[in-house]
């Protein structure tokens, strides 16, 4: 029974990611202007470096926004095809294991990010952008290249 709830919730994530792709279908080709997937990536690990920086010098507290940092990590975890489970999602939010929980589930009934158990080892789960949160993020780091 586990099996088939396993199967359907994984059917329904590819039904999901394939019904947005096929929606945003005829959107317009990027022109020679728009940033490249690379552009896009290296701005993502630029932010998140930042992130990291400001960190050294001043209290984290004031820079606390664990979803924030799932989302930029996942972005670039997407271009260099590593899966990305809550664990190491977590570590990336430097925030409370149940914080950092809260957020992925926030996130999740938000639709920005895919969640998916392991076959293999029924307890990890792995977590990655959408479809409209890998659209979100592709246009918030375009428009931070081309400002």
């Amino acid at each position: 029974m586990d099996l088939i709830k396993d199967l359907t919730a994984k059917l329904s994530a590819v039904a999901e990611e394939f019904n947005g792709r096929v929606a945003h279908a005829a959107d317009p080709a990027p022109t020679s202007t728009e940033p490249s997937e690379t552009d896009l990536v290296e701005q993502a690990q630029a932010v998140l470096a930042e992130r990291r920086l400001r960190r050294r010098f001043l209290p984290s507290e004031l820079f606390h926004e664990p979803a924030w940092d799932m989302m930029l990590a996942l972005f670039v975890s997407r271009d260099e095809r590593q899966p990305m489970n809550i664990k190491a999602l977590v570590s990336m939010s430097d925030a409370p294991v149940t914080t950092s929980q809260r957020w992925i589930e926030h996130l999740h009934k938000l639709r920005l990010i895919d969640r998916v158990i392991d076959p293999t080892d029924r307890r990890r789960v792995e977590i990655s952008l959408s479809y409209d949160g890998e659209q979100a993020m592709r246009g918030y780091l375009r428009a931070l290249l081309l400002r």
